[in-house]
Formats: C-alpha cells, sequence, structure tokens
C-alpha cells in the first residue's frame, strides 16, 4: 500500500502541470536569491565564508523538506478521514508515503545545489564551498529531518483533531522554528553566551549539518549540537507517534 500511495502521490504531483519539475527549481532558485539580495546584501549578514547564493539555498533544501514533512505530519489525520472511514489500515502509513514522495522535491533541489556548487566552483576561484567527504551521511541527517517533522507535525494533528483552531499551530509554529534556526543567519552571529541555547533546537544541527556535508564547513556540526538534537528528535517523535495512534481510534466521531 506505501508503493501504490507513493506512485500515486508521484504521478499526480505534476500532472496537468505546464512547467511540471521545474517549479521546484523556480521555488528554490527565487527563494534563495531573494534571500541573497535582502539578508546578505541589503541587512548584509554573514554568511560564515560561503557564497551567499549557496548558502541561503543549502538552507532553504534543508528547510523546505522539513516544512513539508511537518506539514504532512499536521494534516495526516483531517486530510485522510474519507479514507480511514471506510476501511481500516494502519493509519501510519499515508504520512510515511507522503514523506517518502517529498523526496522527489528534495531530490530536485538537491541537484540544483550540486549544478550552483559546481558553477561557482569554475567561475569564482578560492571559495571555500564544496561537498565534504562526510557526504554519504546525508540520507541519515534527511531521515533525522523526516521524524523531526512528522513527530511535531502528529503533535498538532493530533491535537486539532476536537480542537479545530489548534490547527492554526501549524503556521505559526512554522514561522518561529524558520525564524528560531539558522536558515537565514549563521551560527557565528549569534553571540557566544546564547549559542549554547540553540542546541535545544533540533532543526539547528540539521540545518547546520547540511552545510557542512554540502558546503564544506560550518559552525554547529558538533557532538555539542548533535547530541541534544538527536535525543530531542527521537523523543518528540516517539512523543507524537503515541499521541497521533491515541487519537486515530475515535477521530472520526470529531470530524
Amino acid at each position: 500500500m506505501i508503493f501504490l500511495l507513493i506512485r500515486r502521490d508521484f504521478v499526480t504531483s505534476f500532472k496537468q502541470t505546464i512547467l511540471g519539475p521545474f517549479w521546484v527549481i523556480i521555488q528554490a532558485l527565487a527563494g534563495s536569491a531573494v534571500f541573497t539580495v535582502v539578508f546578505g546584501k541589503v541587512a548584509n549578514l554573514s554568511t560564515d565564508g560561503h557564497p551567499a547564493f549557496l548558502f541561503y539555498l543549502c538552507g532553504n533544501l534543508a528547510w523546505q523538506y522539513f516544512g513539508s514533512v511537518f506539514g504532512i505530519g499536521s494534516n495526516a489525520l483531517q486530510a485522510n478521514v474519507g479514507l480511514f472511514s471506510k476501511v481500516y489500515f494502519p493509519r501510519f502509513i499515508p504520512p510515511i508515503s507522503q514523506s517518502v514522495s517529498a523526496l522527489l522535491n528534495f531530490g530536485i533541489q538537491l541537484i540544483v545545489l550540486g549544478v550552483a556548487i559546481y558553477f561557482y566552483k569554475s567561475e569564482f576561484t578560492g571559495i571555500s564551498s564544496s561537498p565534504s567527504s562526510w557526504v554519504l551521511l546525508l540520507p541519515f541527517l534527511v531521515l533525522q529531518s523526516a521524524l523531526l517533522g512528522l513527530g511535531l507535525g502528529f503533535i498538532i494533528s493530533a491535537t486539532s483533531v476536537k480542537y479545530r483552531d489548534l490547527s492554526r499551530l501549524a503556521g505559526f509554529l512554522t514561522q518561529f522554528i524558520m525564524y528560531a534556526s539558522p536558515i537565514i543567519y549563521p551560527i557565528s552571529e549569534i553571540p557566544s553566551k546564547y549559542q549554547s541555547l540553540l542546541a535545544y533546537n533540533p532543526l539547528t544541527f540539521i540545518v547546520e549539518s547540511f552545510r557542512f556535508l554540502l558546503l564544506g564547513h560550518s559552525t554547529a556540526c558538533t557532538l555539542e549540537f548533535a547530541i541534544p538534537s538527536i535525543l530531542m528528535t527521537l523523543g518528540i517523535f516517539c512523543f507524537g507517534c503515541i499521541a497521533y495512534n491515541l487519537t486515530q481510534r475515535s477521530y472520526v466521531d470529531y470530524v
């Protein structure tokens, strides 16, 4: 069933579209270009020695996959009520299959980043942005992003079944997490006495590790950030799964 749902998502993602997967490319390039102008040129924020466009493109790569999975988890029960009310099957299957399907957009954006890195390396000599030899660990980082996004999403989905207005928390939480994470700024820009607080945001380690693996270096890809991030991710995912599983047993009565 997971395979069938993934195939359905792949088929319908770009069906009856003009540009198809090029929309994903346009979204990645346009968003990073805006960040480069606003935060790199106007606000003049540091990018830890990376070219500004690569810095924001890599940050967006990490953020957009997490954001997609978080949105999937946040709406997991509500979006599938028609299917869930007709036949029983494990309720975790739809959000898991959609999270796997979201890897299509992630893969396209990863290719765009790879092309951008190659362009910068060939056009501008002396830049330090290049993939690290640790890049083979990228799948584990993507898995952590998926677990964190689904865990937080499941909590929102479970709590908003009975109280619909709590679904608005997803929008507020998305904005808060984005600005509380080093998407548009490096950790080095934060005063030293506050940097340790960012270790309690699991996404800090994820975003900074993306930059370390794909661009060659970052500030927060250390054990000081890794251990709290991984432990919190596992805790949030387990708690979210428990809340989701308890709610799915009777949620049809409220929807």
